[in-house]
């Protein structure tokens, strides 16, 4: 769906990540548009954006981003697509059984020209998904767990009001019910889970008053009755609306049910690592070891180590199982306006590459979504590496007055990332004594003596300068001491261009 919208965004995109004056032909490089395309974009967008924002245009400079306080990139890029009028003609199909092009051309204000021409494009975008859309009247077909996982990929992304009849589900009742069962069953929830399981009852309950009804093998229901998912499931009963049978209803509690498998989360973090890396030496573990092994070697650091990624990641993994194996969806789809900008990234490709190869034998399939997940998670980890790095300083000072503020700067600037030891002119002989101390910042010059220790001079009041070149040190000898390549952290600074 971002098809629909790339123009637009990818301008917005660049004038707020820059957030300064950029003219059209600096535009044109990095969104690969043209000038005049370019200026007719922006005076469309002069009609859309929300109160609050704007362009301030000079002919010298040239046009910058005007935003509102806590004005975000998600913030203006919704309240866009709100008023994108593909993403209206999907809505109403998304949420009837049927429409026809009268409707389509009065609820969107376009012409029944237009509509029919955003219909073709719209059905590209259907048939991708695995689904159909009938013409006259246009409504969604084919196999209804393809046609349930393509309206939660787009409700979500689009980020449209999904519930119209709000006498339908009381969804501040439903969540507090949901929070009661997950405490009553002992299960813990992810982050965002609330929302997500509202929104998928609502869209199970929407199909389900139009009689379309999800269907699993009858063995496949036998393993999982009984479960605590299912009978969790059961306790929802009265949220959703009822079947024509028993069996159908059955089918639609274990539909609701795989979603709850997908959203628990191990209570006992310790315990569940435990387990993660005592099944990692297993066969059953060997994809997983692999993956990580050679991703650990792509980022020059030990990724099993790391505590949260392992956790996350085989959350991560395990949501990408059940999608895989019961073809549904559960993935929140904010992300996707990020994906044209990022999955062209050297490590988002390779990725994509060492997931695909590692889980060969794995029936999982890696959407690009997915890689963009995991990507977000191998930031994090190489970040929290990079942040948990400490420098070991010694401090030479030639008065007790430089010694203190000089110590509190760089406590100021570093933070954690410092750790000081302070030494007077007369016993510089003692640094020899810390073997591990990395750098000497000083304000005498008789120091420079030392040939081992890298020494970098300040003055007594430390200028910008000084402090940057301490800064350019603290990466260096990151970068240095796990042989990493300096692409690897923090990429998103350093794209400047859109690549088609």
């Amino acid at each position: 769906m971002n098809r629909f919208y790339k123009r637009y965004s990818d301008v917005i995109f660049h004038l707020f990540k820059d957030n300064k004056w950029s003219n059209l032909a600096e535009l044109s490089d990095k969104t690969g548009y043209s000038k005049s395309t370019i200026r007719r974009d922006l005076k469309f967008l002069e009609t859309l954006i929300p109160e609050g924002w704007g362009f301030e245009k000079s002919e010298s400079l040239g046009i910058c981003l005007i935003k509102p306080e806590n004005g975000t990139l998600e913030n203006l890029l919704v309240q866009i697509r709100e008023k994108n009028s593909y993403f209206h003609i999907l809505k109403l199909i998304l949420l009837n059984d049927g429409v026809d092009i009268s409707l389509i051309s009065q609820e969107v204000h376009i012409s029944r020209s237009t509509a029919y021409r955003h219909l073709e494009k719209l059905q590209e975008v259907v048939r991708e998904a695995g689904v159909n859309l009938t013409a006259s009247p246009f409504k969604l077909v084919g196999e209804e767990k393809k046609i349930r996982r393509f309206i939660m990929q787009n409700l979500d992304f689009a980020t449209l009001e999904t519930y119209t009849d709000k006498d339908s589900l009381d969804e501040k009742e439903f969540q507090t019910t949901l929070l009661h069962l997950f405490s009553k069953y002992s299960m813990s929830f992810r982050t965002g889970a609330l929302h997500r399981l509202t929104m998928i009852l609502y869209i199970s309950n929407l199909r389900v008053t139009m009689g379309y009804f999800v269907s699993y093998p009858k063995s496949v229901l036998m393993n999982y009755e009984g479960s605590k998912y299912f009978d969790f499931s059961k306790e929802l009963g009265h949220y959703m609306e009822r079947c024509p049978s028993r069996d159908i209803q059955l089918q639609e509690i274990f539909y609701l049910s795989i979603y709850l498998m997908s959203e628990e989360k191990p209570v006992n973090r310790s315990q569940h690592l435990r387990y993660l890396r005592n099944r990692m030496k297993s066969k059953q573990g060997f994809p997983l070891t692999q993956f990580l092994d050679s991703l650990s070697e792509y980022v020059c650091f030990n990724l099993s180590q790391d505590d949260i990624f392992l956790f996350h990641l085989y959350q991560t993994l395990k949501r990408i199982s059940l999608e895989t194996e019961f073809e549904m969806e559960t993935v929140r789809n904010s992300m996707l306006q990020y994906l044209p900008y990022y999955e062209y990234n050297p490590i988002f490709q390779t990725i994509e590459k060492l997931a695909t190869k590692s889980f060969l034998t794995v029936p999982l399939k890696f959407k690009k979504l997915d890689v963009l997940e995991i990507f977000s998670l191998l930031q994090a980890a190489i970040l929290r590496n990079k942040n948990q790095h400490t420098i070991i300083v010694a401090l030479v000072c030639r008065t007790y007055t430089e010694k203190d503020y000089i110590r509190e700067v760089l406590k100021y600037h570093y933070g954690n990332q410092v750790r000081i030891s302070t030494f007077d002119p007369s016993s510089k002989e003692l640094i020899y004594k810390y073997e591990e101390i990395d750098l000497i910042i000083s304000t005498e010059e008789d120091i420079i003596g030392f040939q081992k220790i890298p020494v970098i001079m300040v003055s007594s009041f430390p200028t910008p300068s000084e402090l940057m070149q301490i800064k350019q040190f603290f990466e260096d000898h990151f970068f240095d001491q796990f042989n990493m390549d300096p692409g690897l952290v923090y990429p998103y600074e350093k794209m400047n261009a859109v690549v088609k």
